[in-house]
């Protein structure tokens, strides 16, 4: 018999009645997610093999962790009070994104790291100096363990992985696996761990001496990093099998925890452009270069101030102050034509 649903008009007019023929049925997409699914066409590039293959390893490192150091000192370059100082040239690069540098003390640290820099150049200007080194290397430290640190590697790390990772014969990345259908892949993905077969691979490497316990947690992080990507709701359950399986070493989930910039940034990756601003020279406003008479010249003027105001407020400037001043005599300021 048939049923009726009673439906108001959205404009508040006369009630009409929906009416449900017995043996019918009403097809409904959960989603529009589901919806465009069922338009979209399978990559057929795309294969579970290639997806299991993907790594962010290479010789030994890890190649996301290195694009996320880069990605994350093109921040600290971009920061204006070093910026215009040592780094004029330095361009933005177009993946920074606020939201993913929320909360960190990036100000703070490029102060520091700049600081460092300073401190390793020694010439005699004596700028080098000018910087408390135990102070400094409090500073430092206090980013660097910070849970600030650990949090921007995680943003970061997952930001470019998509991208960097890909596959050496074919170009896929990461990327073309989530937007062709994420979850789906998966639960792919996630089906294959749960194979004994899985398994008992692992456990024979491990038996031959092919892998650590280390190298294979090490391999179950990205792993969970994968999945996270792909689709965050299938990790728990990856490492929830893997945590039962008795027969391969216990797994970690370090996917928020793990260090994923890794160790201190090196100033020597700088030292090139503070070097530059040291030397850099100017002179007195009502002298002319014209002047027979001696003329005091100013090396890295602009860093001094910095040192004095920047370096000051963060704890790491001594009181000291460079011995930047040298004499030019007119025989300097000429040149034989």
């Amino acid at each position: 018999m048939p049923s009726t649903v009673n439906r108001a008009s959205s404009f508040g007019s006369t009630k009409r009645s929906l009416v449900i023929k017995s043996g019918s049925s009403i097809k409904r997409h959960t989603s529009f997610r589901s919806m465009s699914r069922d338009k979209k066409e399978t990559d057929e590039r795309l294969t579970l093999d290639i997806l299991q293959s993907l790594s962010p390893f290479e010789d030994g490192k890890d190649k996301v962790t290195e694009a996320a150091r880069t990605l994350l000192l093109n921040c600290l370059k971009m920061e204006p009070h070093v910026h215009d100082v040592f780094f004029p040239e330095a361009l933005k690069d177009h993946r920074i994104d606020p939201r993913d540098l929320r909360g960190f003390p990036l100000k703070k640290l490029a102060t520091a790291l700049v600081a460092q820099a300073i401190s390793g150049i020694k010439n005699d200007q004596k700028f080098y100096g000018t910087i408390d080194r135990s102070e400094l290397d409090s500073v430092l430290n206090d980013v660097y363990d910070s849970l600030h640190w650990k949090k921007l590697g995680f943003s970061l790390y997952t930001k470019l992985y998509p991208e960097e990772v890909r596959d050496a014969k074919t170009n896929i990345s990461l990327t073309d696996y989530i937007e062709d259908d994420g979850h789906n892949w998966a639960e792919r993905l996630l089906a294959t761990i749960m194979d004994p077969r899985w398994t008992l691979l692992r456990m024979q490497h491990i038996i031959r001496g092919l892998e650590t316990e280390e190298e294979y947690n090490r391999e179950m992080n990205a792993l969970f990093v994968k999945l996270h990507l792909l689709d965050p709701q299938s990790v728990i359950p990856a490492y929830q099998f893997l945590l039962n399986q008795k027969a391969l070493p216990a797994v970690n989930l370090e996917l928020a925890t793990r260090n994923y910039l890794g160790g201190p940034l090196n100033p020597a990756c700088i030292e090139k452009d503070v070097a530059a601003a040291l030397l850099k020279t100017s002179m007195p406003m009502n002298v002319s270069r014209l002047s027979l008479n001696d003329i005091e010249v100013f090396s890295g003027v602009e860093v001094d101030e910095f040192i004095v105001t920047e370096c000051r407020n963060i704890g790491v400037w001594n009181g000291t102050r460079p011995n930047n001043i040298h004499k030019s005599k007119v025989t300097d300021r000429c040149c034989v034509m």
